[in-house]
């Protein structure tokens, strides 16, 4: 169900998006779905290259790297930012701990979003560049 609703400010605090105008953020959220899932199932895993973002608005899911728990994560949390980028493969697997809710924007939509408006992809470019310059490991996600 393309075009969800949520409070564009949700999606501002993944730091990929923070730079972006609420219209921006509109258009977004306009390519993204609504996903449930049940819990143990994975969002992302541990060394598989990810395609899509997940912004969690209800439930839990907790944070492996090698097979230890290292984050747990909640409502207005996300993972898979850089998978959007085409950033490498997830650097942990993350798993619902109950059934939980989200905004999941595909890599296909994310891009298809960037070439109407390429001025999203400069702004996202800026943000991107300015954390690798600040921290060489920012590439190091969550998922």
């Amino acid at each position: 169900m393309p075009g969800v609703t949520v409070d564009v400010q949700q999606l501002k605090r993944a730091t990929v998006f923070s730079v972006l105008s609420d219209e921006q953020l509109g258009r977004i959220v306009a390519a993204a779905t609504e996903t449930e899932h049940a819990e143990g199932e994975a969002l992302t895993e541990q060394g598989v290259i990810g395609h899509r973002f997940h912004l969690i608005l209800d439930g839990n899911a907790e944070v492996e790297r090698d097979g230890e728990r290292v984050a747990d994560l909640r409502r207005g949390d996300f993972v898979g930012e850089l998978g959007l980028l085409g950033g490498g493969p997830s650097t942990a697997t993350v798993r619902a701990t109950s059934r939980i809710t989200c905004i999941t924007l595909e890599r296909e939509a994310f891009w298809a979003v960037l070439e109407d408006e390429p001025a999203i992809a400069l702004r996202i470019l800026e943000v991107v560049s300015r954390r690798i310059v600040q921290r060489p490991d920012a590439h190091m996600n969550l998922g």
